[in-house]
């Protein structure tokens, strides 16, 4: 095939990892570092979405173009392909993608296909290009509105009101944050003590309202058709809380409590992304079951980590965490060593205030705003992921060098048993969108 190198990974052991998230991402570096496995990461999306640095997009122009990362040198040796994984076999031992009919075999399988949430805490557009306009549309759409109304107080609900309210606190717009619970993230395993923190740190910014213990049971009619006539927006927003509203209406709670508003957002409500895998052993919630060194359930060499799998800690800094233990193992399996137990972490969060500050708990420590403003809120980890992903934001590549590209060939070539050609196919329009592959072209 004459693409080899001092390190390549022919005849190496394949490793699918499905989902090129937090985990899957670290996972597939520590594999793929000095070429010992033949790691193919597949993806719905041909970008890395840091969706941690999301919500400050609502209030700061082009601040989405720093959270969307290329994927062109995140590995050595291995592949990254775009491609919908839709079904995963009994054993783990091989996928299908969407499109393509032959299924694609692999030694070791990882599932990181972790979660949905409502824009613009995430967005699954599959192409890059296609996302910055939406950010820049609801921008618009948000500097219209004087009574914004964000209805969930978790995380990402508390997050995007503070950017709101710190960006937009010269201006006359008002914000509400409405929350079912009686506490700031009174949904997690967080301290007292640092839910009522949280909350009081929402005292500083005087353009916020905070609804504690209150329930929207009635979201009203749109009193002005503005922004596109949202009617079926609204019906699949009410129905899913998926998306969000725009237009004058009146919100109600189950107190009886009304809201005038002319715009809401829903943070509330994670999706676990296991479509591909009905078949296999999942909790009530629909996330996989692992043992204590993250393997499937039943399953030896298939693993599963983050949003996807019951493991505690719903967020990027455990999954990376855990990718560690995922990475050891496979090792471990390859070397017919012992594997090493997944070791539960204590409770961590950062809440940031806007950039200048927030909240913060790593275990039994709790920690203001000099912390969280240097760790996380100045510019929300940007500046970390870019080189995780081998990439400077200053110069983007605009594309894998000719040595990388080879490699990535040479990795699915040897992955899937394919040609030079078929490989470069799908290396450029992905799994599932290359021409349908014969089976006499296939290399035996």
């Amino acid at each position: 095939m004459g693409l080899g190198s001092s390190k390549e990974v022919k005849g190496k052991p394949v490793v699918i990892i499905v989902g090129a998230g937090y985990g899957g991402v670290k996972v597939a570096k520590k594999l793929d570092k000095n070429a010992d496995f033949n790691v193919v990461i597949i993806d719905r999306k041909n970008y890395f979405l840091h969706n941690i640095a999301m919500l400050r997009a609502v209030a700061v122009d082009d601040w989405e173009k720093k959270c969307l990362i290329p994927y062109d040198k995140v590995l050595k040796y291995g592949s990254v392909v775009q491609g919908e994984v839709i079904s995963v076999s009994e054993d783990c031992k091989s996928i299908k993608v969407n499109g393509r009919e032959e299924e694609i075999k692999c030694d070791y399988l990882v599932l990181a296909t972790g979660s949905s949430y409502a824009f613009p805490a995430k967005v699954a557009l599959p192409e890059k290009k296609d996302v910055p306009k939406m950010y820049k549309d609801l921008r618009e759409i948000t500097k219209k509105a004087m009574n914004i109304s964000v209805i969930g107080g978790g995380a990402v609900g508390y997050e995007l009101v503070v950017e709101l309210a710190h960006y937009m606190k010269d201006t006359d717009k008002k914000f509400t944050l409405i929350h079912s619970g009686d506490k700031i993230a009174s949904a997690t395993n967080m301290s007292e003590k640092f839910k009522d923190r949280a909350l009081a740190a929402l005292a500083k910014f005087k353009n916020i309202k905070v609804m504690l213990g209150e329930r929207v049971t009635d979201f009203g009619e749109t009193e002005t058709a503005e922004e596109g006539k949202n009617e079926e927006k609204d019906k699949k927003t009410k129905a899913k809380h998926m998306t969000f509203l725009a237009g004058k209406r009146t919100l109600k709670t189950q107190k009886g409590t009304e809201i005038e508003t002319d715009l809401v957002f829903f943070c509330m409500g994670t999706k676990v992304n296991n479509a591909s895998f009905k078949n296999l052993p999942k909790t009530a919630e629909g996330r996989l079951e692992v043992n204590d060194f993250l393997q499937i359930k039943d399953k030896t060499t298939a693993f599963a980590l983050g949003d996807c799998a019951d493991i505690e800690g719903k967020m990027g800094y455990f999954a990376t965490i855990q990718a560690d233990t995922v990475a050891k193992n496979i090792y471990a399996l390859e070397k017919k060593k012992k594997l090493t137990a997944y070791k539960k972490q204590r409770p961590a969060m950062f809440l940031n205030t806007g950039p200048v500050g927030g909240v913060a708990q790593l275990g039994p420590l709790h920690l203001g705003d000099m912390v969280v403003r240097f760790a996380k809120a100045k510019d929300l980890f940007v500046s970390q992921y870019w080189p995780q992903l081998n990439q400077n934001i200053k110069k983007p590549t605009k594309g894998a060098t000719e040595e990388r590209r080879k490699k990535s060939i040479l990795s699915l070539e040897n992955a899937m048993n394919l040609t030079e050609e078929q490989a470069k196919e799908i290396q450029e329009k992905g799994l599932g969108n290359e021409k349908k592959i014969q089976p006499d072209q296939i290399n035996t």
